[in-house]
């Protein structure tokens, strides 16, 4: 297994920090809410995320041949739940814009 470079590692963190933009739920003048509906919003949409990583990395590893690396199996993992949150918010605010 070969080490990551620090460009893999800084593009990895801001997929993090990216994620953690996406999954927040801004209630503006609640931090409570805020943070119930984000806890919310993460524990019913993860699984989502997980299960979708778990196919594919099993789909690649079958590819390969071989294990994938922990950071590829993240960026798996990122990616979808990126994909899950965006798509999640948009139709949270955009169904609380109509009514």
């Amino acid at each position: 297994m070969t080490e990551m470079t620090s460009k893999e590692k800084v593009s990895l963190t801001g997929l993090v920090f990216f994620y953690l933009l996406c999954v927040t739920r801004y209630i503006p003048g609640d931090l409570g809410m805020t943070l119930y509906h984000t806890a919310k919003s993460f524990l019913t949409l993860a699984p989502f995320a997980v299960g979708l990583t778990i196919i594919v990395v099993t789909i690649m590893q079958r590819i390969v041949g071989g294990k994938l690396p922990w950071d590829r199996v993240l960026r798996f993992y990122l990616f979808f739940a990126i994909i899950i949150e965006i798509f999640a918010g948009l139709y949270n605010y955009l169904d609380k814009a109509q009514g």
